[in-house]
């Protein structure tokens, strides 16, 4: 080897290992499009070092939209499984996710560039390569692309641009859909026609209703209405749907559609997941086609009211139509975030909850039905709320013989839903009984209670399961008691302020009757049952036959506490919903301490005695006006407990809390006599002697209109 030749040969070595050492110093002065090719050709090869060098050296050197027309233009289009690759690599992850977001936010800025959209149709009549280029460019600008296409149609002067236009449409397919959909009925013949067989030719339903809405109107040219009709029966066969259904009762169809995926959180044909917003189109002769943004969470929400809203139009008796707009729009409001507004919704419109209250109560009924069924207790409350305002108590139970959705409410898992309807019942002052008037009373006592104490209902086959279960649910922080059946523990039931929680652990059948009784129990009718199934054929049964009760639940537990833990968990937290905070628990307790006691003094239908072991936990509570509030009701119980407990808590309390509470005690004495013990009469004589000021004077009260001896006051009045 000659010199010269080794002399080459050892700068280009020399030259090779400084790249090495100092790979991005390498990169600096490589064309962006190698870069693109070295960072997937390293990623590849697994040479991070490399490959981190290139992707860091292209990012500095390329704007979003020069870095996209780099990938489409290179060998390595099909980028996608490279990134995810490199993304686990720890030294690549985060260049690998910078391309990708710049390569995807490219692609959003090249969707929404009208002047690269206006030339790419412009480019579709310019031969076969340069259409399949703008089609495909095209296709990534999706739904945005719809306008300017469809006002491409509409100039007589691009006639001879069209056969492509409507060629690229197609090729274009479902995200084109719902904006050429929309607007479909405004259009002239010629383009009407065009864009009807381009949506029968794409081929999915959601055109239907619009299409149909064209069959229907006698003003539509006649050539255009046959191409319509043909378009029309070629989806209605393929989505499986009467050709002869109305309108609006296709309308109403896609309202319901929009409606159920919004309530799994799916994603609509229209929502751009690159900018998470939902687009909604509106078309005018004006304006032509307009979208409008929307926050994502109510997207699914405003396209059912869109729908529902041209069923009404099409025809105003449709009261399904009206029941899911008044939904959608109050569950709209509900999710809209905060600091957000809805630009769809007219600034001249009213609130959601004034259509509500002026649709009335059947209507509502069946919106609280739908909220139940989807588990959706914000949409729930509001139906409630409105209920409450417009219906008699006979409406408010709906006595007609249909669905009873508010009583239903009672036994829902969301605490707030539940007193919210036990409230409205109450409230409502029924002078009839009803089916199911037992459940009202236990739910506005729940909302008495303090939660930091709860009690668990254990029943079982055999004491040795029993006892298990009882430890096993007292670990999760429950004062649980229990036998074999309900009868087995009717007193001490009754002796308790709530229960807050039922586990069963018996056969199939015995599951099933102890689940029914409960129903009907005014105490457990509200409460979630956990059934501990032996094995999973018979957690199967169970769930068979009662799954869709929205209190049952059911677990296999095969000697495993911490699966049974779990278990209780998921109850908890589905049996109240969000969390409750120390006002609004108190600003519930103290009306239905309020209800209670108008119960308690004036109805023929609701029994307050139900509520007596809650009101009488209730004066031991740490909120003084729930306490005093609560001494109020029991003052109006019939029963010598009520009495009994009203005076221990007035000795046991001090200044004006203690002053209400013999007030109270001198209530029940002159309504129902004195039902003390003579414990209770020794203690209150001898505070009656030490008490002083606006304290003595209450005892004293109490002292007389529990007619004890005179002999007493005879005592005092001469000092002794």
């Amino acid at each position: 080897m000659s010199a010269a030749r080794s002399l080459v040969l050892g700068v280009l070595l020399l030259a090779f290992s400084l790249a090495l050492a100092n790979p991005s110093q390498a990169q600096q002065d490589r064309d962006p499009a190698q870069l693109w090719a070295d960072f997937n050709h390293y990623s590849l090869i697994a040479r991070p070092d490399l490959a981190l060098a290139a992707g860091e050296a292209l990012l500095d050197r390329v704007d979003d939209a020069e870095l996209l027309e780099i990938v489409e233009a290179s060998d390595y289009r099909d980028y996608e499984p490279t990134l995810e690759r490199a993304a686990r690599v720890d030294e690549l992850r985060e260049v690998a996710r910078e391309l990708g977001r710049r390569i995807q936010q490219g692609r959003v800025d090249q969707s929404r560039d009208e002047e690269r959209i206006r030339e790419d149709i412009r480019l579709l009549g310019e031969g076969d390569r340069r259409f399949r280029n703008a089609t495909q460019r095209l296709t990534s600008a999706g739904q945005y692309a719809a306008p300017h296409m469809l006002r491409a149609l509409q100039d007589r002067d691009r006639n001879r641009l069209h056969p492509y236009v409507v060629s690229s449409l197609t090729r274009i397919g479902q995200p084109i859909v719902d904006p050429l959909a929309v607007a479909l009925p405004n259009l002239s013949p010629t383009v009407m026609v065009q864009v009807a067989q381009v949506l029968a030719d794409i081929g999915y339903p959601q055109p239907l209703p619009y299409m149909k809405q064209v069959l229907e109107d006698e003003q539509v040219d006649e050539d255009a209405r046959r191409v319509v009709d043909r378009a029309y029966r070629r989806l209605a066969e393929v989505a499986g749907i009467d050709a002869d259904t109305s309108a609006a009762d296709l309308f109403l169809r896609l309202g319901e559609t929009n409606y159920r995926a919004a309530t799994r959180g799916e994603q609509l044909p229209t929502f751009d997941a690159a900018e998470n917003r939902g687009i909604v189109w509106e078309y005018s002769s004006r304006a032509g086609l307009v979208p409008i943004e929307v926050p994502a969470p109510i997207h699914g929400d405003v396209l059912t009211m869109r729908a529902t809203q041209r069923a009404l139009d099409l025809n105003p008796d449709l009261d399904a139509a009206l029941t899911l707009f008044l939904a959608a729009n109050l569950r709209r409001a509900n999710r809209l975030p905060d600091g957000e507004t809805d630009p769809s919704y007219a600034s001249d419109r009213r609130p959601p909850a004034f259509y509500a209250l002026l649709a009335g109560p059947v209507r509502l009924h069946e919106v609280l039905d739908r909220a139940l069924r989807d588990n959706d207790p914000a949409l729930a409350l509001n139906a409630i709320e409105a209920l409450s305002h417009t219906a008699s108590d006979r409406q408010l139970v709906d006595a007609d013989g249909r669905r009873q959705p508010l009583l239903r409410a009672l036994s829902y898992p969301d605490r707030r839903v539940r007193f919210r309807a036990a409230e409205a019942l109450a409230n409502a002052r029924p002078t009839e009984s009803f089916n199911g008037d037992h459940r009202v009373v236990p739910v506005l006592a729940e909302a008495v209670r303090q939660q930091d104490v709860q009690y668990a209902l254990v029943l079982a086959d055999d004491q040795e399961t029993l006892n298990q279960l009882l430890e096993r649910v007292g670990e999760q922080g429950y004062e649980a008691f229990g036998g074999m059946s309900l009868s087995d523990v009717r007193d001490e039931l009754e002796s308790r302020p709530g229960v807050d929680l039922v586990v069963i652990a018996q056969d199939t059948d015995n599951i099933r009757r102890a689940f029914s009784r409960t129903r009907d129990d005014y105490k457990l009718a509200a409460t979630p049952v956990l059934a501990v199934a032996r094995s999973s054929d018979q957690q199967a049964r169970l769930n068979q036959f009662l799954g869709e009760e929205a209190r049952f639940s059911s677990v296999v537990v095969a000697d495993e506490p911490q699966r049974l833990a779990s278990a209780i968990e998921q109850v908890q937290e589905a049996d109240t919903g969000e969390p409750i905070g120390e006002a609004e628990s108190e600003e519930f307790a103290l009306t239905a301490l309020r209800l209670l006691h108008q119960i308690a003094r004036a109805s023929d239908v609701y029994d307050a005695q139900a509520a007596g072991p809650a009101l009488t936990q209730a004066l031991g509570d740490d909120r003084d006006s729930v306490v005093v509030a609560a001494g109020k009701v029991l003052a109006e119980l019939d029963n010598s407990s009520a009495q009994r407990a009203l005076a221990s808590a007035s000795l046991d309390r001090s200044g004006e809390v203690q002053i209400d509470l013999l007030t109270s005690l001198a209530t029940s004495a002159i309504a129902f006599g004195n039902m003390l013990t003579q414990d209770h009469t020794d203690m209150l004589l001898e505070f009656v002697d030490t008490a002083e000021g606006d304290t003595a004077v209450a005892a004293a009260r109490a002292h007389g209109a529990l007619s004890l001896p005179t002999a007493n006051a005879v005592r005092l009045i001469r000092g002794e």
